[in-house]
């Protein structure tokens, strides 16, 4: 029974997942998980998650994700968050500047009124007219007594027609034991500062994406990691300071500061 309820809560998400991925890219809209990475914009997060899980602090599982405006001018949005399929003993809050929010129902929205309006973000980046980060953060308290798996989607909203623009969901898998957790690979990255090129090694045969970020947050270059190593030429980088974006299958993302000085 367990198993069969586990299978269909897969085909849910497949099929969720395939409905959430018609939000276009390149709408103006983009979500960063900790403001670094790819866009999930339409897409899906998932978190693995155990009891004595670091990521459970307090018995609170927080995730960021930083939304960027580049429609071509201010917007004020508020985050509509949407359960999918959600254990009824867990419950949850929705950040959003400036203020967390106790999140009620299958579907919540947060304020947009005369004394707590909704955010306007400055068109062009991620920063509110207020001086504030557009750091969307939903907050769940899992039942840390029940192996579980969670479905949450959070919409960002016009405030005022209330229309969905965007979309990124988040799926929680929580168990009862840490062997299902696939531990982060040990990355060095060398020579750092570098001139010529750069290696970076994952420490065992993994495979992962890599992305090179410069200063700006612009994505300078994309390459794939085979076989736990990969080395970069650096002929065509200006001097300067980088962040080498890496994601593997099953573990968090990893950030890695580059120097190069030819």
């Amino acid at each position: 029974m367990i198993r069969m309820k586990r299978q269909l809560l897969i085909l849910m998400h497949t099929l969720i997942a395939s409905c959430s991925l018609s939000w276009a890219q390149g709408d103006g809209i983009s979500i960063q998980l900790d403001g670094a990475g790819a866009d999930l914009s339409g897409g899906v997060h998932s978190i693995n998650l155990y009891a004595s899980s670091p990521d459970l602090a307090g018995g609170i599982l927080e995730v960021k994700f930083v939304v960027t405006n580049t429609t071509g001018s201010d917007q004020q949005w508020k985050i509509t968050r949407k359960k999918l399929a959600v254990p009824s003993s867990w419950v949850d809050q929705v950040c959003w500047p400036p203020l967390c929010y106790n999140a009620s129902g299958d579907l919540y929205s947060t304020p947009n009124s005369g004394g707590n309006p909704a955010p306007i973000i400055v068109d062009g980046g991620y920063t509110t007219t207020g001086g504030l980060n557009a750091e969307l953060k939903p907050r769940i308290t899992p039942d840390i007594n029940s192996a579980a798996y969670a479905m949450y989607r959070y919409y960002i909203a016009d405030a005022n027609t209330g229309a969905y623009l965007d979309s990124i969901d988040l799926n929680v898998n929580f168990t009862l034991s840490t062997n299902t957790i696939k531990p982060n690979p040990v990355i060095s990255v060398s020579p750092n500062p570098a001139s010529e090129y750069v290696t970076i090694n994952l420490g065992q045969s993994e495979n992962a994406s890599v992305k090179v970020v410069d200063v700006l947050g612009k994505v300078v270059h994309t390459d794939v990691i085979s076989g736990g190593q990969k080395t970069i030429a650096l002929g065509e980088f200006k001097n300067g300071v980088y962040i080498l974006v890496i994601d593997s299958p099953g573990t968090k993302t990893i950030n890695k500061r580059l120097i190069v000085r030819h």
